[in-house]
Order: structure tokens, then C-alpha cells, then sequence
């Protein structure tokens, strides 16, 4: 399944940059292993915090912090339920 957040932003960025069309170069660009990436693309692990945010600049985007915020943080989760 590779219809997360990460993926999605990971092939949008390919289209401007070729260094992301593989799992292999784009762990050369942002320091996260390429079985770490994989996890974190398939659902398999969550991102840390550090991981989303150098995702989210160097994918240019940062629509990752807003999806992390709202469905991983438990800070986040907290401040949506005293929305609702």
C-alpha cells in the first residue's frame, strides 16, 4: 500500500527532482535509511518527529507537518478533540 502522505509527497517531489524517484537516492538527500523509508511509506512504522519535518522541506511539503500534527501527534490529537 503506498498511498500515505510520504509516498504521495515523495513522487510528487520526483517529478521535479530526479534524486527522489527511488527509495535509494532519496535517502542520500534526506539521511533516512532506505528500510526506514520504506516502513515509514508503507504504514508500516510511524515517522519520528525530525523525520516528517526534513520530509516536508526537502519534498517541499509541508502539508506533512499539518497530517503528522493531526493524525500521529498525541499533542495534536489532544488539542482536535477539545475542538470537536
Amino acid at each position: 500500500m503506498n498511498d500515505t502522505p510520504y509516498y504521495k509527497a515523495r513522487m510528487r517531489a520526483s517529478k521535479k527532482d530526479a534524486a527522489f524517484e527511488s527509495r535509494l537516492s532519496t535517502s542520500a538527500v534526506i539521511g533516512i535509511g532506505t528500510t526506514r523509508l520504506y516502513q515509514i511509506e508503507r504504514g508500516i512504522r510511524l515517522p519520528h518527529e525530525d523525520e516528517v519535518m526534513i520530509m516536508a522541506k526537502e519534498y517541499d511539503a509541508p502539508e506533512l507537518v499539518e497530517y503528522y500534527c493531526k493524525h500521529v501527534c498525541a499533542i495534536g490529537a489532544y488539542c482536535k478533540k477539545d475542538k470537536d
